[in-house]
C-alpha cells in the first residue's frame, strides 16, 4: 500500500492541484465500485459494497445465516403484491424481495448515509425500476423533527427519531439529522397510496409507534414482520400486541424461536 501510495502522488505530481484532487477522488471511486462482492441469494445475485460498512462487509459474508426467518417470509410473497420495507437500511432485504418477480417494493430509510448507499445499490444491480426508495422515517405523528445517529457509518444501528430512546433505552447520539416523518396513513392519503400486503419494521425502538400511526393501514395488510428485543419485548402486550390484534393480525408462535430470535410475525386472522 505504501509502494501504491508512492506511485500514485509520482503520477499526478505534474498535474495541478485541483486535477491532482480529481484524479484521486476518480481513482477513489473505481476502487470502491470494483471492490463490489456478489452475493448469491436464493432469489439470485447481488452486488454489495462491503466497504462502506461493518454491517455490509457482515452482510457480504453471511446474508443467508443473519436472518433466514425474514428471508422464508419474504420467500412466501405472492407475485403481485407489494411489500413496505420500514427501517431498509443499505437496502439488501429490499433488493433481495426485488428479485422475485412481479413483486412491488418500497423502500424506506430516513437515515442519509444508508440511504444514500441504498440508492447505490440500487443502480448497482438495475433494480431501480424495482425498488420505489424513499428517505422518510415513520411515527406516531407527521412532523419535521429530527433523527439522532449512532453512527455515521452507512447500515448502523441504534438511531432515534425525535430524541426518542431506543428498544434498550439508550440515546447514544453522534449527529442530529433533519429528517421528515409520517404517520403511515398520512403518507397513504398524502399520496393516494394504496396499503401494502406486506410490512417489515426494524427500526431500533419506535416500532410501536408506527404501529400507532397506521391504524387504517393494519387493517387492509395480510402481514407484518417486526424486530422485537428489549424493552420492545417487555411491554410488547402494549406497544406491538395490541394495534395488531385490533387490526386483526395474530402472531404466528412459531417464527419468534426459529432464526435470528429477533424477529415476531403477525398475521391475518
Amino acid at each position: 500500500s505504501q509502494a501504491l501510495h508512492g506511485l500514485i502522488r509520482a503520477a499526478t505530481a505534474p498535474q495541478s492541484a485541483r486535477r491532482r484532487a480529481m484524479t484521486i477522488a476518480r481513482l477513489m471511486e473505481r476502487l470502491d465500485t470494483d471492490s463490489a462482492t456478489t452475493i448469491r441469494t436464493r432469489q439470485g445475485l447481488l452486488k454489495v459494497l462491503p466497504h462502506r460498512g461493518p454491517h455490509l462487509a457482515a452482510a457480504a459474508i453471511g446474508f443467508d445465516a443473519e436472518e433466514p426467518e425474514t428471508l422464508g417470509w419474504i420467500d412466501a410473497i405472492r407475485p403481485g403484491e407489494t411489500l413496505w420495507d420500514i427501517g431498509a437500511a443499505t437496502g439488501l432485504l429490499s433488493m433481495y424481495a426485488a428479485l422475485i418477480p412481479d413483486i412491488q417494493v418500497f423502500a424506506f430509510e430516513p437515515k442519509a448515509t444508508s440511504f444514500g448507499v441504498l440508492v447505490e445499490h440500487l443502480a448497482l444491480n438495475d433494480l431501480g425500476d424495482r425498488v420505489f426508495a424513499l428517505c422518510v422515517a415513520f411515527s406516531d405523528e407527521t412532523v419535521l423533527t429530527h433523527l439522532a445517529l449512532s453512527a455515521m457509518a452507512p447500515g448502523s444501528g441504534f438511531n432515534s427519531i425525535s430524541g426518542r430512546p431506543d428498544q434498550f433505552g439508550g440515546r447514544l447520539n453522534v449527529f442530529n439529522q433533519s429528517a421528515v416523518a409520517y404517520r403511515i396513513d398520512d403518507f397513504r392519503t398524502a399520496f393516494n397510496l394504496k396499503a401494502p400486503d406486506h410490512i417489515k419494521i426494524d427500526v431500533d425502538g419506535i416500532e410501536g409507534a408506527i404501529l400507532r400511526g397506521a391504524p387504517e393501514t393494519l387493517r387492509q395488510v395480510k402481514s407484518v414482520l417486526l424486530e422485537v428485543e428489549g424493552e420492545n419485548a417487555a411491554e410488547a402486550t402494549s406497544r406491538i400486541d395490541a394495534p395488531l390484534n385490533v387490526a386483526g393480525l395474530v402472531e404466528d408462535i412459531q417464527l419468534r424461536t426459529s432464526g435470528s430470535k429477533r424477529n415476531r410475525l403477525y398475521r391475518r386472522s
